[in-house]
C-alpha cells in the first residue's frame, strides 16, 4: 500500500489535479477511494453505488494502482475497456509517476487467428468481391499488427461474416497443437496479463473464466489479489447466461464448415464424413425453418408443443450422433479433425442437457433474425456465483451508478449472494434541486390502453417545442418507438433520429452534431450514453420499464418465487424496473453544470403505491404535474444559454 495518504492524491493541489484539467476535490470521490483501499487491504467484499459525477473510475483506480496488489478491473463493454486502457489508466499512471504494468485482455473473438485465416483463404468458398478484398486486407494487416486485435482494422460487433471465420472460439482453438501457436495473439495477450499489475477485462470474459466455460482463461483470475467490477448492475443477468448452457445454430453451422475445411486439409478422401456434415447442416436448416416467423424468446416447452419443431430438434441429436460415429475413427489423422470430434461430442452433450428438464434451470429458445440459440439459465445465480467467489478469494468490489432500490442495496446483494458485503451508497455531487425538474403529466390513459403511445407522443410535443429539441424520448418497446416517431414526424419535429433507421453510434454522432435534435430509442439508449451540456436537456420516458411478462426466464423465476412463498412483484419485478429506470434517468444530468427536465409519462408513478419506491430511488429533484410549469422551466433554461 502506498505510504502517501489517499487524501493527498485527491487534494486540489495534488497529483491528480495536475493531470486533470478543471479538477476539483469531491468528498464523495475520496470517500469511495478510502473504502476501496480498505477493501483491498482487508480482502473484503464491497458494494458501492457511486452516482454520475462521483468520479468513480479514479476513485477505484488510484487505490488499485497504489495497493501493491495484482488487480483485475472488469467493465461492461469492449468500448469501456478501451477507454480505461487508453485514457483513464495512463492519467493515473502519470499522476503516480511510477512504472506499472497494465494489460488489456479481451475475449478470443477479438483476436485474429492466423490458422483460421489460412483455412478461410484455402477454402475457396467466398464469392463476394467485397469479402475477398476484405480478406486480402486482413492478411496485409496481419503482417504489421502488434496485438492482433481486430478492433484495429474493423468492428468485431459489425456482424461481418468474416470475423467468425478468422477468429477462434474455445471450441475450435487447437491450443498448443496449432501450427502457428508461437504466433498466437490470444496467447500473447494472456502472457501479458499474467505479468501485469492491473488487467482490464470485460464482464463476459470474467464470467467465462469464473464458470470455466472457456478453457485456458482460468489461468488469469486465480493470479489476482482483487477484482473490481464497474457497471456492476449488469452482473446478475450476465451471470445467468454464463452459469447456464447454450447451443446455437451458428455453432452447428461453424462446426459443419470447419469440418469440411479440416477434412480437405487432411486429404479430402472422406466421403462419408462429408455426407454426415451435410446431413447435420440440413437438420439445422430444417429446425430453423420450423421456427417460422417466431422472434424474441420462448420457453422450450412452448417450442416443443409443436410436434414438427420437436421432431426437428430431435433430428439434430440424431445427426450429431451420426457425425460422431464418422469423425471419431478419423480423429487421429490430424489435430484439426480431432478438434472437430471434440466439438461434436460437446455439442451432443450440450443438446442432451438442454433437452433434459430439471427444477433449477429455465430451458428456453432465443430467436434473432434467422438465428437461434437454445439456453438453460439458472433460476438462482447466487449459489454458483458465491461458489466461484469462494474459489477466487480476495477483495471483490462492485460499483455502479445504479445499484440501490429505495435507498438500499439489498436487492443487488441478494441476487448475487453478497449479503455479508460492506455497503456504501454515495450522495450525488450534482445539485438536482437547482438544475432539474421532474414532470409527471396527468390525464394519460392506462399504459395498457390502445392509444397510450399516441398519448405519450402528444405529451412529448409541447415539451420538445419548449426545449427547442435536445431531447431523448426513451421507450420500452420497438413498437412504441415506431409509433411515437411516426407521430412526431407528422407533426414536423426535425431533426428526428429514430432507432433502427441508423446504427447506434451514427445516431449519437448526428445527435451530438446539433443542439436541436430529437432521438427516439429503446433499451440501448437507456444506458451507456453520455451527452453533456445543452445538447441533451430533455429526457422523456414513456413507461416504467417493467420486464416483459412473456420473457421465459422472468416467467419461470416468478413461478419459482411463488412456489417458495415469496412475493415476486415487490421483491423482484419492482426492484428490477427501478434500476432500469435509474439508468434512463441518468442520461439527463451528466455534469455539474448540466440542466434539464425529466418527464415520466407513466400514470402508475402516481396512481400505484409502488410509485413511491420509484420516486424515492431517483435523485431528489423538484416535481410538478403542471405542463405550464414544465414549459416555463424549459423556457428559462433556454434563455440562460
Amino acid at each position: 500500500m502506498s505510504a502517501v495518504p489517499l487524501a493527498d492524491w485527491f487534494a486540489g493541489d495534488g497529483p491528480l489535479a495536475a493531470q486533470v484539467p478543471g479538477y476539483s476535490p469531491r468528498a464523495v470521490q475520496q470517500e469511495m477511494a478510502e473504502s476501496v483501499a480498505s477493501a483491498l487491504q482487508s480482502g473484503q467484499h464491497l458494494l458501492v453505488e457511486a452516482p454520475t459525477g462521483t468520479g468513480k473510475t479514479l476513485a477505484y483506480l488510484m487505490p488499485a494502482l497504489t495497493s501493491g496488489c495484482k488487480v483485475i478491473v472488469s467493465t461492461a463493454t469492449r468500448h469501456l475497456q478501451d477507454q480505461l486502457f487508453s485514457k483513464d489508466v495512463p492519467l493515473v499512471q502519470a499522476a503516480l509517476d511510477r512504472p506499472l504494468k497494465v494489460s488489456l485482455l479481451k475475449g478470443r473473438s477479438n483476436y485474429l487467428c492466423l490458422h483460421r485465416l489460412s483455412l478461410t483463404e484455402s477454402a475457396g468458398d467466398l464469392r463476394r468481391a467485397d469479402l475477398l478484398k476484405r480478406l486480402r486486407d486482413i492478411r496485409v494487416w496481419a503482417g504489421r499488427t502488434r496485438t492482433g486485435d481486430i478492433g484495429e482494422i474493423g468492428d468485431p460487433a459489425d456482424a461481418s461474416p468474416l470475423w467468425p471465420r478468422v477468429t477462434s472460439t474455445a471450441d475450435n482453438c487447437l491450443g498448443t497443437s496449432c501450427p502457428v501457436y508461437d504466433k498466437c495473439w490470444v496467447v500473447e495477450a494472456r502472457r501479458a496479463a499474467q505479468a501485469a499489475d492491473l488487467v482490464i477485462v470485460n464482464h463476459y470474459l470474467l464470467f467465462a473464466d469464473m464458470s470455466l466455460r472457456e478453457e485456458g482463461f482460468g489461468e488469469v483470475l486465480p493470479g489476482a489479489d482483487a477484482v473490481i467490477l464497474d457497471e456492476a448492475h449488469k452482473l446478475p443477468d450476465i451471470a445467468g447466461r454464463f452459469f447456464g448452457q447454450a447451443l446455437s445454430g451458428r455453432q452447428l453451422r461453424d462446426l459443419v464448415r470447419d469440418g469440411h475445411a479440416e477434412a480437405l486439409e487432411a486429404g479430402g478422401d472422406m466421403p462419408q464424413l462429408s455426407t454426415s456434415l451435410d446431413e447435420l447442416a440440413h437438420a439445422e436448416i430444417n429446425f430453423e425453418q420450423t421456427l417460422g416467423e417466431l422472434q424474441g424468446s420462448a420457453s422450450l416447452a412452448e417450442i416443443t408443443e409443436d410436434k414438427t419443431r420437436q421432431s426437428a430438434l430431435q433430428q439434430l441429436g440424431v445427426e450429431l450422433d451420426s457425425l460422431l460415429a464418422q469423425i471419431q475413427p478419423l480423429a487421429e489423422r490430424s489435430e484439426g479433425l480431432g478438434n472437430i470430434a471434440r466439438r461434436t461430442t460437446a455439442a451432443r452433450e450440450r443438446l442432451t442437457l438442454l433437452l433434459t428438464h430439471d427444477n433449477c434451470n429455465v430451458r428456453w429458445l432465443e430467436r434473432r433474425g434467422a438465428g437461434w440459440v437454445l439456453h438453460t439459465t439458472p433460476l438462482d445465480v447466487a449459489e454458483p456465483f458465491t461458489r466461484a467467489l469462494a474459489v477466487h478469494k480476495g477483495a471483490w468490489i462492485f460499483t455502479s451508478a445504479t445499484l440501490s432500490v429505495n435507498q438500499r442495496l439489498d436487492y443487488f446483494a441478494e441476487r448475487l449472494g453478497l449479503n455479508s458485503a460492506h455497503q456504501l451508497i454515495l450522495d450525488s455531487p450534482f445539485d438536482y434541486e437547482k438544475n432539474s425538474l421532474l414532470y409527471t403529466p396527468t390525464g394519460l390513459p392506462q399504459t395498457s390502453a390502445a392509444n397510450y403511445d399516441e398519448a405519450v407522443a402528444e405529451t412529448a410535443l409541447p415539451l420538445i417545442r419548449a426545449s427547442g429539441g435536445g431531447a431523448f424520448l426513451l421507450c420500452t418497446s420497438y413498437r412504441a418507438v415506431n409509433r411515437c416517431a411516426q407521430i412526431l414526424r407528422t407533426q414536423g419535429v426535425r431533426p428526428l433520429l429514430v432507432q433502427g433507421e441508423a446504427g447506434r453510434a451514427e445516431l449519437l454522432k448526428q445527435f451530438r452534431a446539433v443542439d436541436n435534435a430529437v432521438l427516439v430509442g429503446t433499451s440501448s439508449f437507456w444506458e451507456g450514453v453520455d451527452v453533456r451540456g445543452r445538447g441533451l436537456r430533455l429526457v422523456i420516458i414513456d413507461r416504467l420499464p417493467f420486464a416483459s411478462p412473456g420473457d421465459p426466464v422472468l416467467s419461470a423465476r416468478i413461478q419459482s418465487m411463488k412456489d417458495q412463498g415469496d412475493e415476486p412483484f415487490s421483491e423482484y419485478q419492482i426492484p428490477q424496473a427501478v434500476i432500469a429506470l435509474k439508468q434512463g434517468v441518468g442520461r439527463l444530468i451528466r455534469d455539474k453544470d448540466d440542466r434539464g427536465l425529466l418527464a415520466i409519462c407513466d400514470p402508475r408513478l402516481r396512481s400505484r403505491s409502488y410509485g413511491k419506491i420509484f420516486l424515492k430511488s431517483l435523485p431528489q429533484m423538484p416535481v410538478t404535474h403542471e405542463l405550464n410549469v414544465a414549459r416555463e422551466f424549459l423556457a428559462a433554461m433556454a434563455a440562460q444559454t
